[in-house]
Formats: C-alpha cells, sequence, structure tokens
C-alpha cells in the first residue's frame, strides 16, 4: 500500500537552508540536496531520488520536479517528510509566513581574488582600524561560543543592512582595509581550520569601516565538506575563487 506525501503546504522552515549539490557520479548527476539547520548548527544529505521526490511536495525544495522520479520515491519521501517535520525543518505554510532577510539572498560567481598590496600597510594601521579589529574578532568568538548559526546570520543580515552604498565598494577601499585586516589577524587567530570564524570576523570588520559583504556558507559532496568565505560582488576576499568554486553556497547573509 502507498503512503501518502503531505501536499504543497509545506515548506521549509526559516531556519533551514538547503541547495542542490549536482556531482558527477560514475559520469551521471546525483542530484543530492543538502539542508542546513541554522538553529543545531547542522547538515544532513538528502539522496537525489528521494530529494526529486519531495520536489513536488514541499514549495521551496531546490530540486527540479521530476514527475518520473516522484513514484519511485514516493515511500521513503513520505516517511523523511514525517521525520523533518518532526524535527521542524519542514513546516506549515500557514506557520511560517515570515522569512529571514537573508532567506532568498545570492552571491555572484566568483571569478577573482583580492590581492591587496603590502605597500599600503603602513596607511592601512590606523589606531581606529585595530580597534575595530579587535572588538570584531572578540564579537565573532563570542557568537561562536554562546549563539547559532540562525541567530548570528539574522544579526548580520540586519547590520549589512543598515549600512549604504553598493555591495560592491570601490576595490581601493576594500583593498586598504583587508591589509589592515591581514596584518593584524595573525595577533588574534589562525585561519588554519577556522574558516568561519575569519569569515564572520572579517565582514563585521567591513561593517565596522562602513564597506558592505557578504558572508558565504558553501558545500560539497564526494566526500562531504563545507566552507565558509567573504564576497564582494564576483571577489573572494579571504581565499582564491578557484578554491571556493569547489562549494556550492547553501547560506549567504
Amino acid at each position: 500500500m502507498q503512503v501518502p506525501i503531505p501536499g504543497p503546504h509545506l515548506r521549509l522552515a526559516a531556519h533551514v537552508r538547503a541547495c542542490q549539490v549536482k556531482e558527477q557520479d560514475d559520469g551521471q548527476s546525483t542530484g543530492q540536496v543538502i539542508l542546513l539547520d541554522l538553529r543545531q548548527n547542522r547538515y544532513l544529505g538528502i539522496d537525489g531520488l528521494t530529494a526529486k521526490a519531495l520536489a513536488a511536495h514541499i514549495e521551496d525544495w531546490p530540486a527540479r520536479v521530476e514527475p518520473a522520479v516522484i513514484h519511485s520515491g514516493s515511500s521513503s519521501a513520505a516517511a523523511l517528510t514525517r521525520r523533518l517535520i518532526e524535527r521542524g525543518l519542514v513546516t506549515e505554510i500557514s506557520f511560517n509566513s515570515l522569512s529571514n532577510t537573508f532567506n532568498h539572498a545570492q552571491c555572484e560567481e566568483a571569478t577573482s581574488s583580492l590581492e591587496p598590496s603590502t605597500a599600503l600597510r603602513q596607511e592601512a594601521l590606523t589606531a581606529r582600524r585595530i580597534g575595530n579589529f579587535l572588538a570584531s574578532a572578540a564579537i565573532t568568538a563570542w557568537w561562536l561560543r554562546r549563539r547559532s548559526l540562525h541567530w548570528i546570520a539574522l544579526t548580520v543580515a540586519a547590520r549589512q543592512e543598515m549600512l549604504r552604498g553598493p555591495l560592491s565598494d570601490s576595490l581601493d577601499a576594500i583593498s586598504t582595509r583587508m591589509v589592515a585586516y591581514e596584518s593584524l589577524r595573525p595577533f588574534a587567530f589562525s585561519t588554519r581550520e577556522r574558516c568561519l570564524h575569519d569569515s564572520l570576523a572579517l565582514v563585521s570588520f567591513l561593517a565596522t569601516e562602513g564597506l558592505r559583504s557578504q558572508w558565504v556558507i558553501g558545500v560539497r559532496t564526494s566526500p562531504f565538506g563545507a566552507h565558509s568565505w567573504v564576497q564582494s560582488g564576483h571577489m573572494v576576499l579571504n581565499d582564491s575563487h578557484e578554491h571556493v568554486r569547489q562549494f556550492r553556497p547553501i547560506l549567504v547573509v
């Protein structure tokens, strides 16, 4: 007997982000969907067949609807949908009418990396910027110890909304601040295995300097991995664009 799947009155909860990662497996696209639970700071992977079956029943599901696979994956999709509802990852649309400001944010494709000139070091290291960096590094460390990614994302999004000017600020302004940031970073923390800390501290520092930027978390599969970086337009500020393009953005703030 077939198990009915809930209808399209469901959607992802406001604290959940999702993306479809299309990677080649034996010459075929897997179409796996990755969920990021921002409240629990956890990832969940869903296989391609089940992900496509769920597409017809969850409004903002990232996988494309393919009727040919809905019937074959209906039983597993129904069971998984119930588990997702029980865990608070999927909810009724009527109870999720308020969406986060970052829910539909997107970043440009990363095509370049910033290489700030060290010749600007003396000019960049002002007393005010040193204070801004120390405050940003400290508040980021506190956030990551005490707050969920959901709370952090809402806070970063609200702060970005308060800043004036276009997202892609002048290269000279960003380059000068990046020289200061990279000069001071070794005295506060290491970037090794700390991409999330580094990215949040950088976004916060740039905000104190009146510059907007985008905090991005990306994922990949085979093997699974997650990575965080900062962009301004198409330019990656704290990593190489070749590296970040290995990851599919799942959260953009």
